[in-house]
């Protein structure tokens, strides 16, 4: 869909909501928080982080609130981090490996890991001291622990 049709749909999501400099305010503030330092790396779990919480915050749909939030990246391109693998041989996308996945969540996170947002990662590698992975390889899965441990 071309930039323009999007925003004219946020501007009219906007006005009927009546919250235009609220709903721009929070979409910033969540960002600021979010990305911290790091404008460079909103990956898919910020991203849904960020709609859930307009959803909750403003009252709407989660499409209205994901409509919003991507009618915000037009004027501001989101980035996603990456790395190198030493299994591919390339840069490519890194995404977050979730440790200690509550049951109630299991279905969801199971769904997210085969679309390929996420890894879940073995507990039975969480130990007192233990260093684990927090990011892996989107392509082959492989844990990369140089972008950082737990």
């Amino acid at each position: 869909m071309p930039s323009s049709k999007i925003s004219i749909r946020l501007r009219r999501a906007r006005r009927l909501l009546g919250r235009e400099a609220e709903i721009d305010k929070m979409l910033k503030e969540l960002h600021a928080s979010y990305l911290k330092d790091n404008e460079h790396d909103e990956g898919d779990l910020i991203y849904y982080r960020i709609n859930y919480r307009l959803a909750d915050t403003f009252g709407m749909t989660r499409e209205e609130a994901e409509r919003l939030h991507s009618g915000y990246h037009v004027g501001n391109p989101r980035h996603i981090s990456q790395g190198f693998c030493e299994k591919c041989g390339s840069m490519v996308t890194i995404i977050p490996v979730i440790y200690g996945i509550q049951e109630s969540d299991m279905e969801r996170m199971k769904a997210a890991e085969m679309q390929g947002r996420l890894i879940i990662g073995d507990m039975a590698t969480v130990r007192q001291g233990s260093k684990v992975a927090m990011f892996g390889c989107k392509e082959c899965r492989t844990l990369l622990s140089k972008y950082g441990t737990l």
